[in-house]
């Protein structure tokens, strides 16, 4: 790839905010009754087990992140430690995970969407609304990356601002018989939910990708890497801890923030994580 056509577009906070955007995705707003119903109030652990886990995985990402100053990421790593091959195999295996994520995001995004017009996750309503969302991403990244950067953010704080207003608000309604700790899970349960919880954190992969686009990135990638990683770790335990507190029938429910949020902040604060 020629890298003197790229544009060095992306700031370092631009980073941070397209790393958490990856992140905070439709795991945290699926997952925490997921992970309730395998192993109750200790997923409280299995979401603090996760974030170390990964943890490492991202301290490896950053360290190799600070060498390199192309654009390619994990097929660019690959790449030159093993060889095009090699390179090559990660490179499409990135692309097919990415577009399952993009798959299971889309299919939790018309499940929030339901709770505001029931029929949305029907027929060719369905088939409609993600033709448009995928049709509006790639118009936006087509234009350029400064805007797809702006995109970003402006998307960005829309998931965070009613995420932080949940676990802020929602502390404060916490029941704390809600919360047993009697029965420890055993060991394959635990694992299962720490396994299902990495797909709430993956997704800063994303940050090493635009390396050439990015504004002095071998020390811009490895602080949005670590920065995002850190914000996403503490607001999911607060989360989770504010929807087990708030919600007895947590482990069954579809929509587990948006009627968590039902709970202590009424219908509008309902709809208000829904549409986040």
């Amino acid at each position: 790839m020629n890298e003197s056509k790229l544009v060095r577009g992306i700031s370092r906070w631009d980073l941070v905010a397209i790393t958490i955007n990856t992140i905070i995705g439709a795991g945290i707003f699926g997952l925490p009754s997921k992970v309730t119903a395998l192993i109750g109030s200790y997923s409280l652990f299995a979401f603090i087990a996760c974030a170390v886990i990964i943890g490492f995985i991202v301290l490896c990402f950053a360290e190799v992140a600070s060498r390199f100053r192309e654009t390619g990421g994990m097929y660019l790593y690959a790449r030159e430690a093993f060889g095009a091959v090699v390179g090559f195999e990660v490179g499409w295996l990135y692309w097919i995970v990415r577009i399952t994520t993009f798959a299971a995001n889309c299919n939790l995004m018309l499940a929030y969407l339901g709770f505001f017009v029931p029929t949305a996750n029907e027929g060719v309503l369905r088939i409609a609304l993600i033709s448009a969302v995928v049709a509006l991403l790639s118009i936006v990244n087509f234009i350029g990356v400064r805007q797809s950067a702006i995109m970003t953010n402006v998307f960005t704080v829309g998931k965070i601002v009613p995420l932080l207003i949940f676990a802020t608000v929602g502390l404060f309604y916490i029941q704390p018989e809600n919360f047993s700790f009697a029965a420890t899970p055993d060991y394959n349960s635990f694992s299962s939910a720490v396994l299902l919880l990495i797909y709430a954190y993956v997704g800063f992969e994303a940050a090493v990708i635009p390396a050439g686009e990015t504004k002095d990135p071998q020390k811009n990638i490895p602080f949005a890497l670590l920065t995002a990683l850190l914000f996403c770790a503490v607001l999911f335990i607060i989360i989770q801890i504010v929807a087990i507190g708030t919600l007895p029938e947590l482990a069954a429910s579809e929509r587990p923030l948006a009627d968590a949020a039902g709970k202590f902040m009424g219908s509008f604060g309902a709809a208000f994580i829904a549409v986040g």
